[in-house]
């Protein structure tokens, strides 16, 4: 049976190769690999195949397998619990083979570091616990204590959310329209467009019913852009553009305007025209250079 010296101390350079041929080959490997990442006492105990721990150490233990099946969530749990109240040690588990998805998913979920060991004695970290032993060696000082997870399944941890930062106060040109008053305009002339044909200075040209549909598309227009318009600017300004719009076209369908000279008809027309490529430029001029105001 293979000795050890009980005196062992760290060594900065890995471990010298050695042929593994027996599980206590291995056991005795995984010592010396320990030692190198810090746990200068770690000494190999073999007492029979698998007997239970196999390295220990004052801050760590450690379980060799030599066998060529996968190691399982099972053989974890053993070296888990072969740990006790001990929490503070770190565990190590060797094998020469592979570890089953669910062993490395329990592994890392409780910090045990798992390595597979090959013919000649090498080392090769499979979790991320493993890397950042092997990264380094450990101190001499005794680690602060670690959390493990238990081995029942606990109910996932809250993650405290923060609580949202108050907005700045919007300044007076920023404040917007509720858009219920954004309909006001709209309505107003939709009342208007009702009214006018019937009025005793307006002769509805051709007909009433048909001046009060032609005066109702521009109110329409407005209650619905009022109610899902975003840009409160945009939208007053447009708008505006589009109110003294519909007073010309009423004054248009007037057939008092087409008994009178021309010019009265040709003043209103282009009163309308103006009006509206007026308040449709002022909104692509807004568009292109003022910021975009918040929904309501």
């Amino acid at each position: 049976m293979t000795s050890e010296n009980p005196r062992a101390v760290i060594s900065s350079a890995p471990p010298s190769r050695r042929q593994i041929q027996s599980w206590q080959d291995a056991e005795h490997n995984a010592a010396a690999w320990m030692r190198h990442w810090g746990f200068g006492d770690a000494q190999a105990k073999p007492g029979g195949a698998d007997g239970g721990i196999d390295v220990r150490s004052r801050r760590a233990l450690g379980q060799v397998k030599y066998q060529a099946a996968a190691v399982g969530r099972p053989e974890l749990q053993n070296l888990f619990g072969a740990r006790g109240r001990d929490m503070e040690k770190q565990l190590f588990f060797f094998t020469g083979s592979s570890y089953a998805a669910t062993a490395v998913e329990y592994a890392d979920n409780n910090s045990i570091a798992l390595f597979v060991y090959a013919l000649d004695g090498a080392m090769t970290p499979v979790n991320e616990t493993a890397r950042r032993t092997g990264a380094a060696p450990a101190p001499l000082t005794p680690p602060a204590p670690r959390h493990y997870l238990p081995l029942v399944s606990a109910a996932p941890a809250t993650v405290a959310t923060p609580a949202p930062q108050p907005s700045a106060p919007r300044t007076p040109s920023e404040r917007t329209v509720p858009r219920w008053a954004r309909t006001i305009p709209g309505l107003v002339l939709a009342g208007a467009a009702f009214a006018i044909p019937r009025g005793s200075t307006v002769v509805p040209w051709p007909n009433a019913n048909l001046m009060t549909i032609g005066l109702l598309v521009i109110p329409l227009i407005l209650i619905i852009w009022g109610l899902a318009a975003k840009n409160q600017r945009t939208f007053l300004l447009t708008g505006a553009g589009l109110v003294l719009t519909d007073v010309a076209l009423a004054r248009l369908m007037n057939r008092h305007l087409w008994d009178s000279t021309a010019s009265w008809i040709f003043i209103a027309a282009v009163l309308g025209i103006a009006t509206l490529l007026t308040g449709l430029s002022i909104r692509g001029r807004t568009r292109a250079t003022a910021p975009v105001m918040a929904a309501d």
